[in-house]
């Protein structure tokens, strides 16, 4: 007869709450509440969902703390602090105003179905839990002996029960608990690394130079490469899709400013564990995190920590899942221009909502590490969506819009591949290799869109 381990046993506990928790709602037959929660979204659901959904990448941080050390704050940290203040001061006013719920709506309103249809296939691309499902199947594999795919499966099968059927409601339900463990968890990581091993004086002591300067093992031209990618909060359509289910204007820019706060402290959390670990373990057999939490914590505190990374991970899965399932099945649909009944709408979402999740079990298997996928994405979508997402929100007009969208991914995408790819035909001289293709897309986007507005006003002068 099989036992189960401790591990085993509160993550299965986990697991079936969370199923219980999602699935407590029956299922939803209007679109405004099974996409949005009715609209009516309190400042502390909107903080806990803000907040949980943000770090589904969580063993990447402490991958990416370990080789590089407190250079990762800046990175994953400080520049989207900037980005979420500036998005809750600029961007949030001018959602509530448009009163459209989401990111291909609006391109569709303002520009037309072609430019909808291209910022359909980019917020798709986008809000793909593929990366997330992988990290979730490194943890899930520390816990039962699967295979890949088995543990892929797993994890997407979850988050696909619950949103398929009681939709953003599900999410928000299952988001606070999450917040709950995921804050939990790395307090026991952090303080039995602590009473383990002492603060700042043996960390400093017994870490590689880099663990504490700056760049670390990188350099500045790729930090700050993070700095432009971080703008991709502006295009964020799990930002987009919180601040529309929002009470009001006022609530949404105070969850955010509550939830930057919270980020803080759990950085803080994060980045000190991703140093503990560097400074204790010699090598890493599955995650910092993990190994860490193997060497340091208590049997019951470790099944705990381990929940509390399921609930980081699975927290970003769902919310994912969701958008990028309601994207293809009900934006796709009307941006094509059928009508569609209430219940054929949300039908439609849960036909994407499968679709996501098929397709994230298939292309997680060729994916190796999150950031490189964050890294990659950020470098060409943000680009090709950014400046036309600000100037369809501001109501700025303008001219050959198709042109402002295409050109920048085209030379992001040729930018990256003259750096990674071998191809003789595209090949970039060794000194503009250090430039991310983060630059000269955004800064093609920006020429593009001045030479378009200054023909624009020469025409209008003309005639």
């Amino acid at each position: 007869m099989y036992s189960f381990s401790l591990d085993q046993s509160l993550v299965s506990i986990y697991l079936l709450s969370i199923l219980f928790l999602g699935f407590y709602k029956k299922s939803e037959k209007n679109t405004k509440n099974f996409l949005f929660a009715g609209r009516t979204l309190s400042l502390p659901s909107l903080v806990a969902t803000i907040v949980c959904t943000w770090y589904g990448g969580i063993l990447e941080v402490g991958r990416f703390t370990y080789q590089n050390g407190i250079a990762t704050w800046i990175i994953f940290g400080l520049f989207y602090y900037i980005a979420a203040l500036l998005f809750a001061k600029y961007i949030v006013p001018k959602i509530i105003q448009s009163n459209i719920s989401s990111i291909p709506k609006l391109f569709n309103a303002c520009y037309g179905r072609l430019p909808a249809i291209i910022a359909t296939f980019c917020v798709i691309l986008l809000t793909n839990p593929a990366p997330y499902l992988k990290i979730l199947s490194t943890i899930l594999l520390f816990i039962w002996n699967l295979n890949t795919l088995h543990s892929l499966f797993l994890g997407a099968s979850i988050s696909l029960i619950y949103t398929f059927t009681g939709g953003f409601q599900s999410v928000i339900r299952t988001d606070k608990i999450q917040f709950i463990f995921m804050f939990m968890g790395f307090i026991l990581l952090i303080t039995f690394s602590y009473l383990n091993f002492g603060g700042l004086t043996n960390l400093i002591q017994n870490t590689p130079d880099y663990a504490f300067a700056l760049p670390g093992n990188l350099n500045w031209t790729f930090i700050f490469a993070w700095g432009f990618i971080a703008l991709i909060t502006f295009i964020d359509p799990g930002f987009y899709q919180r601040t529309f289910a929002g009470k009001s204007k006022e609530i949404v820019q105070k969850s955010i400013k509550i939830s930057i706060l919270f980020w803080f402290f759990f950085d803080f959390m994060t980045i000190s564990c991703g140093i503990y670990a560097l400074a204790i373990l010699p090598s890493i057999e599955t995650s910092p995190y993990l190994d860490l939490a193997n060497y340091v914590l208590p049997p019951f505190a470790k099944s705990l920590f381990i929940v509390s990374l399921l609930s980081i991970v699975m927290s970003t899965i769902d919310s994912l899942t969701f958008i990028s399932g309601y994207t293809m099945g009900k934006d796709f649909i009307k941006i094509l221009g059928y009508e569609v009944t209430e219940r054929k709408k949300i039908n439609y979402t849960r036909i994407g909502i499968a679709l996501t999740s098929v397709l994230a079990i298939i292309l997680a298997n060729f994916f190796t590490y999150a950031v490189d996928i964050w890294y990659v994405l950020g470098s060409f979508i943000v680009p090709t969506l950014l400046i036309p997402l600000i100037l369809a929100l501001y109501k700025v007009n303008i001219q050959n819009i198709n042109l402002l969208m295409v050109v920048p991914l085209i030379i992001s995408i040729a930018w990256y591949l003259g750096i990674k790819a071998d191809f003789d035909y595209i090949q970039l001289p060794t000194y503009l290799e250090i430039i991310d293709p983060m630059y000269p897309g955004i800064l093609s986007s920006l020429i593009l869109f001045i030479c378009l507005k200054i023909k624009q006003i020469a025409f209008h002068k003309n005639y």
